[in-house]
């Protein structure tokens, strides 16, 4: 394991831009090394908020066991058992530091490997089972970042499409959308991603493209510059084609989730942050917003969703008002910290 810097990254700082400096990076050395850094970096990032059992790994040939606690949530883990990797592989070449103490800790939910991309293609996308991450790949620069989703992430997009399809049900267009989930994109630019979540309209018009129109990305708030930076990048015409994307920024110590929304400005060629609230709980359970602000609400422009504009009276923006995005923080919250 080493640190990002200049010598370690040639030409991929905008692959990086928005980490943490102190983002744990790595020389990728086969899907058994892999599995087991994610199971230890999962574990200390999550390990305390989910159901636990006691276990034990070999952190080297030379080393006493080490205790651990692991836990059933991680889609890296299952995809690892599947490929029976974890119950074959009793060390890992990539130990985390000796020195490690609680206030060298990183809070990050990324790691980054440097792999090659003909063993990417194969390892990752041409795998049996294929490995299901959050990751982002540059064949360019050999860069894979790969994210760690909590709990908190998977509620929030399970809310999020909860809500969705009850807006489009008096639209009498419940059925009409479709659900992308994490499924990887390649860009127009060759590198490749998986948004937490996205969705857009089941059939789209003819010569419109077969891709998400909405996107969303959720990160702890150790990573809001990076949040805000792969939201973006969902909706750069040089690289995808979405044209909303809507970042969930999660604070992993308190009630508190900060929604924003980004377009494209074809006026200025860059996205703009066109929504942007907090939404936080107090000791006492009541739920409260910025007071010199309105009360907020979450807009996805009709068009921008189904690719084509409302034909009826039925049809109309998207528009999730304060009472549902109040309920949407307390089930992400419920799932958070209770």
């Amino acid at each position: 394991m080493f640190e990002l810097n200049d010598s370690t990254i040639e030409h991929g700082s905008q692959d990086i831009e928005g980490l943490s400096p102190s983002v744990k990076a790595y020389r990728y050395s086969g899907m058994d090394d892999f599995c087991q850094i994610i199971l230890i970096e999962e574990n200390r990032l999550y390990g305390s908020f989910l159901p636990q059992m006691e276990g034990t790994l070999q952190s080297g040939s030379a080393q006493e066991p080490m205790h651990i606690r692991t836990f059933h949530r991680s889609r890296f883990i299952d995809d690892c058992n599947r490929q029976n990797i974890l119950g074959e592989r009793d060390n890992t070449k990539n130990t985390p530091d000796e020195d490690y103490s609680p206030e060298k800790e990183d809070h990050s939910e990324h790691l980054v490997f440097f792999i090659e991309p003909t063993t990417f293609e194969h390892d990752f996308i041409n795998s049996d089972p294929p490995v299901r991450t959050i990751t982002f790949f540059n064949p360019k620069t050999k860069i894979l970042i790969v994210k760690m989703p909590g709990p908190g992430h998977e509620q929030a997009i399970r809310e999020f499409e909860g809500m969705l399809k009850l807006a489009l049900v008096p639209m009498g267009l419940a059925s009409k959308y479709k659900a992308w989930g994490s499924t990887g994109m390649v860009a127009i630019d060759g590198t490749r991603k998986q948004a937490d979540g996205a969705w857009g309209p089941q059939k789209p018009p003819r010569h419109a493209p077969r891709r998400p129109t909405v996107v969303m990305e959720v990160a702890n708030s150790e990573s809001y510059a990076k949040l805000r930076r792969d939201s973006q990048y969902w909706i750069d015409p040089e690289r995808q084609e979405a044209n909303v994307a809507i970042g969930i920024n999660l604070h992993t110590k308190r009630p508190e989730i900060t929604i924003d929304r980004f377009e494209w400005s074809s006026e200025i060629s860059r996205p703009i942050n066109t929504t942007h609230f907090t939404i936080r709980r107090k000791s006492n359970g009541a739920v409260y917003f910025d007071p010199h602000h309105p009360l907020p609400q979450l807009v996805i422009p009709f068009e921008s969703f189904f690719r084509r504009p409302a034909e009826d009276n039925r049809e109309r923006d998207i528009v999730f008002g304060t009472q549902e995005l109040v309920e949407f923080a307390t089930a992400v919250w419920d799932m958070q910290f209770e």
